[in-house]
């Protein structure tokens, strides 16, 4: 009767520190719940910089951002792959800081444009990306690129023109203002390059070597933005000038 007595007490106090632990089992899940659900990881500031072209809820939008969201539901490798595939953002660095989400951004600058069709030019950046469609903007003038046609294309395209791409990084080296000079640059199917600027004078870069190329643009484009402040107004519409020999400037009927 004794032993019975005493197995039926060692049951109950099993089944008393089993109640115990599942109940502190449960109360710690509970707190765990509570702090995984707390607001010091929820989304309560986003913080941008370097964006110019792109409002806030832009990029909000584009990232999938809202108020209240918990940190790991949006990771922040997540986040940058979401704006990089924005074709007006070429790099996003994206870091969670607390509660606050900070995010610096690289855009893409437009240097030229490509006729599309009718009245619509397609906006490109230096690497060929296509940032969008748009009419010709007396307001905001870009050089054209001519001597080039696309049937089709759509934003984000990268267009991988040999030619083309030359073009775009001849635009990108040239800095304002001597680029808002630049009415048009034309290509031909030898990748010879010809560039018009707005008071008449034809410049001839020709063909741009594949080796040293940033080099040898920069050091060009040095020489004929000094030479092209020397050029009386009254001669640039007759002018030509010839860049094709590395280091030198010769011009006709600039004087």
């Amino acid at each position: 009767m004794e032993n019975a007595e005493f197995e039926q007490a060692e049951r109950a106090t099993r089944r008393g520190k089993a109640s115990f632990w599942l109940a502190l089992l449960l109360m710690l899940g509970v707190c765990l719940y509570a702090i995984w659900r707390s607001a010091l990881f929820r989304l309560d500031r986003v913080q941008i910089i370097g964006n110019e072209r792109l409002s806030q809820a832009d990029i909000m939008e584009v990232a999938g951002l809202a108020p209240g969201q918990l940190r790991w539901e949006i990771p922040a490798e997540q986040v940058a792959k979401r704006l990089e595939a924005e074709p007006w953002i070429r790099e996003a660095k994206v870091t969670w800081k607390g509660n606050r989400l900070l995010i610096d951004l690289t855009e893409r600058e437009p240097v030229g444009l490509l006729q599309y069709t009718g009245q619509f030019y397609l906006l490109l950046d230096d690497q060929g990306v296509i940032l969008g469609q748009q009419r010709l903007d007396p307001q905001k003038p870009l050089p054209v690129i001519t001597g080039l046609s696309v049937s089709r294309a759509l934003r984000g395209q990268q267009l991988p023109h040999a030619g083309l791409l030359d073009a775009l990084t001849l635009l990108a080296w040239t800095a304002e203002p001597l680029r808002a000079e630049i009415s048009e640059v034309n290509l031909r199917a030898d990748r010879y390059l010809r560039v018009f600027m707005t008071g008449g004078t034809t410049v001839d870069w020709g063909v741009l070597p594949l080796e040293k190329q940033d080099q040898h643009i920069q050091t060009q484009v040095s020489l004929f933005a000094d030479y092209w402040e020397d050029i009386p107004r009254a001669k640039r519409p007759g002018c030509q000038v010839d860049l094709r020999i590395y280091g030198k400037v010769h011009g006709l009927g600039c004087e």
